[in-house]
């Protein structure tokens, strides 16, 4: 990482943290397409996973109700996934500048206490899963078949997340140590695992009966122990930079405040959309209940409107996967040429990251904007869900550059230990700038197209604060690694 070609070290390493992340997406949508498919059961599989809700006719919606309560359910995925992601965030750049700077020890210590955090993460949302599911899906909807969904999903998902939470961890040893093929085998064991069993457990096959949204839970849950077991046995039996021993696993605070001062900015900022997703669903709730007062009263708008913005958030991840795989690579490039203070090195992989993730972005514009109404075939929904959705998907879709070149500045936050800049670009996105533009939409409008645009403008406003943050890192922190002041030429070259 210290002497090959930039470009070519940022697409060697990227590629396969692109695919494996590509497929990881994927998976996410698969779930929606199988649940969003329940229409297609007969009444009896569908007595037998509704029980007493079950009513003739309701083949109709029913697909439409399994996408809300996935939405419903998605912030709190997120939120775990915010935490698993933004600790191992937090160990990747401390373990990527540690081994940039040949403090190897350090480095090992780094990734075993990580895996500490990581493990009593997966502890408190099991407990979380296990003793608020249904509360919080009691909360969220009132309608008993979302309810139902929501809780089975949820409930499966959080109480069994150590496999997701170490796989993530042990990903992010092997992203530091630029070991990224390895990276994607983990990953894409668990993703192709859940993609095959959704299709056997949402909708049954053979003597395995059609589970529904149930099955779509344990389908998530078994993919990501497939994917945790092979990273376990990937750690042990390598050889690599990072080298665990027992005695690196006792817990050193100061390692725990260097991953975390990482670490909390990006969960942090991650968690911010968890709270954007709460709040997005609500204003589509709240407009989703005028419309079915003012307007056909045969139409369920809200599960139209939060079932279109699920969807929406499905396919815009394959959208966004090229960008974070890069920006992941990148995280490691830059963490360990920011460490071996070499400053050219670092500005020339920070520029081709961001034209690399504003071409792929373009891309992805062009495909939301022209093939939106042959993606949302994949899905078995309602007339007015299908048209709702197109409109969300080409509407949102206009503020991706943007949201791409934001992305990469944020990944120099996390590799100069920064981080607290990406929480504030994170905070105007999701929270400053969205959801109040999106709620004073919603009211004086009450026009759901309208309340699609708040995310462009958004972005849009995000892009010019980011800029401003970053002239300021620059000055800061990237100017000063010209060359070394006298007194700590030691340290550096004798470390």
């Amino acid at each position: 990482m210290g002497t090959e070609r930039e470009g070519k070290l940022l697409l060697s390493m990227g590629w396969p943290i692109i695919v494996s992340m590509l497929v990881q997406a994927l998976y996410n949508i698969v779930d929606s397409v199988f649940v969003s498919r329940l229409s297609t059961l007969d009444a009896a599989s569908l007595t037998r996973i509704l029980g007493d809700l079950y009513t003739p006719g309701i083949e109709t919606t029913i697909g439409d109700k399994a996408l809300n309560a996935l939405s419903t359910v998605n912030p709190l995925q997120m939120l775990m996934i915010s935490v698993a992601v933004g600790t191992s965030v937090g160990m990747n750049s401390l373990i990527s500048r540690r081994l940039g700077e040949k403090r190897f020890a350090d480095a090992n210590r780094a990734a075993a206490n990580g895996l500490v955090l990581l493990m009593l993460s997966a502890a408190f949302f099991t407990v979380v899963g296990l003793t608020l599911s249904s509360a919080f899906l009691n909360w969220q909807d009132t309608d008993p078949i979302v309810r139902l969904f929501g809780t089975e999903y949820m409930s499966i998902c959080l109480s069994l997340s150590v496999g997701i939470f170490l796989s993530c961890g042990i990903e992010r040893i092997m992203t530091a140590q630029g070991r990224t093929l390895v990276a994607m085998m983990m990953q894409l064991t668990g993703a192709v695992t859940n993609i095959v069993l959704d299709r056997v457990f949402v909708l049954g096959l053979g003597p395995i009966p059609a589970m529904g949204v149930t099955g779509a839970a344990i389908a998530t849950v078994v993919g990501q122990f497939a994917s945790m077991t092979l990273a376990i046995i990937m750690l042990a039996t390598s050889k690599s930079e990072v080298q665990l021993k027992r005695s690196d696993f006792r817990v050193s605070g100061q390692t725990v405040r260097e991953i975390y001062s990482v670490g909390v900015p990006s969960i942090l900022m991650q968690a911010v959309g968890t709270v954007m997703y709460l709040g997005m669903n609500g204003v589509l709730k709240g407009l989703g209940e005028y419309h079915a007062k003012t307007l056909d009263p045969s139409i369920n708008y809200v599960d139209a409107y939060k079932s279109a913005f699920g969807t929406y958030f499905r396919l815009q991840s394959v959208i966004f996967m090229p960008v974070f795989g890069l920006n992941n690579a990148a995280m490691s490039i830059l963490g360990y040429n920011y460490g071996a203070r070499n400053k050219k090195r670092f500005l020339r992989a920070y520029g081709l990251l961001t034209l690399y993730c504003a071409l792929f972005m373009v891309a992805g514009t062009a495909v939301f904007e022209l093939f939106a109404p042959e993606l949302m075939l994949l899905f078995a929904v309602s007339p007015f869900t299908y048209g709702v959705t197109i409109t969300a998907i080409r509407t949102i879709a206009w503020g991706f550059i943007c949201a791409a070149i934001c992305i990469a500045m944020g990944t120099v936050y996390g590799a100069t230990d920064t981080g607290i800049y990406g929480t504030i670009t994170s905070l105007m996105r999701q929270l400053v700038v969205l959801l109040p533009t999106a709620i004073l939409m919603a009211v004086t409008t009450h026009s759901i197209e309208a309340v699609w645009w708040a995310f462009p403008i958004a972005e849009l406003v995000t892009l010019l604060l980011s800029a401003a943050l970053t002239r300021n890192l620059y000055k800061k922190k990237i100017r000063p690694l010209d060359g070394l002041p006298q007194t700590d030429k030691k340290e550096w070259t004798n470390p």
